[in-house]
Order: C-alpha cells, then structure tokens, then sequence
C-alpha cells in the first residue's frame, strides 16, 4: 500500500455471501417496528392469511394443543364415601402413585355418562359414572356427579 492511499475493507452486510445465512450480530431492519412502518395493507393481509396454514400444519408430536390450558381441580372418591380434594391432575396421581394421563382419562370418562352397553352391542339404561384408577374414583370439580357418591357428616 502506497502512502495517500485510501483502503476501506469489505462492507458488513451481515449475511454469509455463499449461503445467505444471516451472521451473529444481524439485525434485521424491521426490528422494533409495526407492520404498518413496512407493509402495504395487501401484504398485511396476505401474510395474516399464514397464521391458518400455521395451525393447519403445526407439528403435533412436539406438543399438544391443551398445553398452557389452566389446571383443573379433581375430588378423589374413596370406596367409603370419603374424599379428597387436589388442585390439579398430577397431584392426585401423586395420592395412588399412577400416572396423570390415566387420572384425566378416568375423570373424562366418568364426566362423559357414557351408557352401558350389553356384551353383544345393544345399550343398556345404566350410565357408568364409577370409573376407577387403582381402586380410586377420580370427578373433575366441577362436574357434580360426585356430590352423590360421597359420605355426608
């Protein structure tokens, strides 16, 4: 390099020139921003049309729709007629030493009021509303079959 002579280096553009990966330390320009700052109407209707695709699409194996959902509450109901009251699913699997999956089942299906069926198909006039989990009957709070199967003092 000569003397007066003037040598800037490579301008950062922030991306990788052979796989146009953004680099660390990118910034994207519409950091901070509305969509309303860079996107015509038109685009931002078209790019809302995605979100559908999004939930049509989103992977179910990694979760489940239900997570994040609020706790229900569940009464244990012992053969005796006492009970338990338990702010969630998981701590009253906790009380048998189960697992909550078969807990929620058992509380669904006693909800459900399927009817009875005989063992050749046709349906009974009998609901089946005494599901057990290890020798536990299981109600979400909120479903008022169980106010009939407790012992009152």
């Amino acid at each position: 390099m000569s003397y007066g002579e003037l040598n800037l280096g490579p301008v950062w553009s922030g991306t990788d020139k052979q796989t146009g990966q953004f680099l660390k330390g990118h910034v994207p320009a519409n950091k901070g921003k509305k969509w309303n700052d860079y996107m015509s109407k038109r685009a931002q209707k078209k790019s809302a049309k995605g979100w559908k695709n999004l939930d049509l699409h989103r992977n179910k194996n990694g979760r489940s729709d239900v997570s994040g959902r609020c706790r229900k509450q569940v009464v244990a109901v012992m053969d005796d007629g006492s009970w338990v009251l338990f702010p969630h699913i998981g701590s009253a699997a906790e009380l048998v030493g189960g697992r909550r999956e078969n807990v929620g089942r058992c509380c669904r299906l006693n909800q459900s009021r399927k009817q009875l069926k005989k063992p050749y198909g046709h349906p009974t006039n009998k609901v089946n509303t005494d599901h057990k989990y290890k020798g536990v009957r299981f109600y979400f709070v909120d479903d008022n079959t169980w106010t009939s199967k407790i012992k009152k003092t």
